[in-house]
């Protein structure tokens, strides 16, 4: 790539560029984490200068902040896609091809960013507002699937938090032991849980 930037002055062709970096930065975090991220080991990893890079995105934190919500969004258009192709006949079928999707070792490169992301962000600012969005947008689905199957809706928000919170010990506890048959066994015992507190007609 050239290391210099030459604009012609549409609009468009910066923001090609914009995305192309955006994208190959968010390969780079994904295979060397976050820890201890330099603007300069990424700039020549992107064949670029660090100045040239700051360009497109003005300062380190917020080209850090597009590379979250990249990493972010690309995961979820993957969830969304997987679960699209699953037939689901009830709550517990869902969060099984959810959990099959989520604990698949292709994962491993995203489960490990956001991990580090939670960590990262107890002591750092910069993170706690993506975090607090990311989740969100992880237990709103679940408490929706909740009260479709019958779950009381002062229940819902509570119960999806609930189970948001085991699957990621059980994400956690997959990376850290890499032992599988014991996790996925873990996560059978929360749906056997799940299935004992839910309305009737849900009931296997």
């Amino acid at each position: 790539m050239p290391d210099a930037v030459h604009l012609d002055g549409r609009g468009w062709r910066h923001a090609g560029r914009r995305d192309e970096l955006l994208s190959a930065a968010a390969d780079y975090v994904l295979a060397h984490g976050l820890g201890g991220l330099s603007i300069r080991p990424l700039s020549a990893a992107l064949g670029l200068s660090h100045r040239t890079l700051l360009y497109y995105f003005e300062s380190k934190e917020k080209l850090l902040l597009a590379v979250l919500d990249t990493i972010r969004d690309r995961d979820e258009r993957l969830i969304h896609e997987h679960l699209a192709a699953v037939r689901v006949g009830s709550a517990t079928e869902l969060f099984r091809a959810a959990w099959t999707h989520f604990s698949a070792p292709e994962r491993v490169p995203y489960l490990r960013f956001f991990h580090e992301v939670l960590a990262l962000g107890l002591d750092d600012p910069t993170y706690k507002t993506w975090i607090q969005n990311t989740l969100d947008s992880r237990i709103q689905p679940i408490a929706r699937a909740l009260a479709g199957i019958g779950v009381p809706e002062k229940r819902t928000r509570h119960a999806a938090v609930l189970i948001s919170a085991a699957v990621r010990g059980l994400q956690l506890h997959l990376l850290t032991t890499g032992d599988r048959a014991a996790t996925d066994g873990a996560f059978e015992e929360l749906l056997a849980a799940l299935e004992a507190q839910l309305p009737a007609h849900d009931q296997p």
